[in-house]
């Protein structure tokens, strides 16, 4: 009897640990995150865009849907809400505006899209090609800074189907990307987002202004601010700052909106109106003096980078050969000054603004 009953419970957990593994691997896997991945989505967006385009001014939600391809091969499809967003793209620019993604947290559950509540999306503006080359090599600037420093925002790229539900226009197809929400950069850097007015520069993380202040004059980028900005009750124009808290000290300056640098070269961009700047393609340095002792470091990062950073411009499938042609010798000039001693001192640390501590 007791041998008996050893065997059948020898039996039970042999049983046991077969089902077992089935049950596990019986669970659906979740996919990736929208921006721990690099690869490229194909996407279908749906909306009404005629009524889009003729209200593009209107701060107003439209319902629309988004199909695509997930991690695990399979179609899926959330309905979303969009609404314009933006300034001069929006009114000045484009014909069809930057849009704003709202998510529904029910109806993203279990997809890449989980987590977010509402993102910034790149769209087309013309149907022209032209403009999409610029956001092309916009999409490639976030890239660059990703490269370089972990306070950066994260971009996803898409290939979007958009289709209008208003009529029966052929969809159009364009390259277009979403911006990883500033929430989510914060809280991968251990951090919060900070809702101040404007901050001294000698709150900034000297490393940190130092990688931005260079990026910013090797892209050519003269339109943003890291202290402060045009609205009184929000910092700053086009970066973002995090930090522990709106009182700790140092703050971390996030860029973003880079469609009037020299790299990408809009026909409509324009150097910002003061600076005495011939066009937006001559570089200007706008860091702060006290960051000086840092710049030997971010220069000895860029030249780590500079391979990877090449090759995003030299393995883009999306850029045509003048854009791609262009964008590397704009990028080789930069680095023929920050590896030329007189060059470095004559046109970045003697140019840097501030008093140096």
């Amino acid at each position: 009897m007791f041998v008996k009953s050893q065997v059948h419970s020898i039996l039970i957990l042999i049983s046991a640990l077969l089902i077992a593994p089935l049950a596990v691997s019986a669970e659906p896997s979740k996919p990736p995150k929208l921006f721990t991945e690099n690869s490229e989505m194909q996407v279908t967006l749906a909306g009404p865009w005629r009524s889009v385009k003729k209200d593009k001014a209107k701060d107003q939600l439209y319902p629309a849907s988004l199909s695509y391809t997930g991690a695990d091969g399979q179609q899926h499809s959330i309905e979303v809400e969009v609404a314009p967003r933006g300034l001069t793209r929006r009114v000045k620019v484009c014909d069809f505006p930057p849009l704003k993604v709202h998510f529904d947290k029910k109806k993203t559950k279990g997809t890449e899209f989980r987590g977010n509540k509402s993102l910034k999306l790149v769209t087309y503006c013309h149907t022209n090609r032209k403009y999409e080359q610029y956001y092309i090599k916009e999409f490639l600037t976030y890239r660059i800074y990703n490269l370089i420093t972990d306070y950066s925002f994260r971009v996803r790229p898409m290939v979007i189907e958009y289709k209008d539900s208003e009529s029966k226009a052929s969809p159009l197809t364009r390259f277009g990307f979403l911006i990883e929400d500033l929430d989510d950069v914060a809280e991968r850097n251990d951090m919060e987002k900070l809702s101040i007015p404007k901050i001294s520069y000698k709150d900034l993380d000297e490393e940190t202004i130092s990688h931005l202040s260079l990026f910013q004059y090797m892209i050519g980028n003269l339109d943003w601010a890291a202290t402060d900005g045009p609205e009184e009750d929000s910092c700053c124009h086009n970066a973002k700052l995090i930090g522990k808290s709106n009182e700790a000290i140092p703050k971390y300056g996030i860029p973003y909106d880079f469609d009037s640098s020299g790299l990408v070269n809009a026909h409509y961009a324009l150097p910002p109106a003061g600076l005495k700047m011939r066009n937006i393609r001559q570089r200007l340095y706008r860091g702060f003096c006290p960051s000086n002792e840092k710049i030997p470091h971010s220069v000895k990062m860029f030249n780590e980078k500079k391979t990877e950073i090449l090759a995003l411009f030299e393995t883009n499938k999306h850029l045509n050969d003048k854009s791609r042609k262009a964008a590397l010798a704009y990028i080789e000039d930069f680095y023929k000054t920050i590896n030329d001693p007189k060059r470095l001192s004559k046109e970045i640390t003697g140019k840097c603004r501030g008093k140096a501590s």
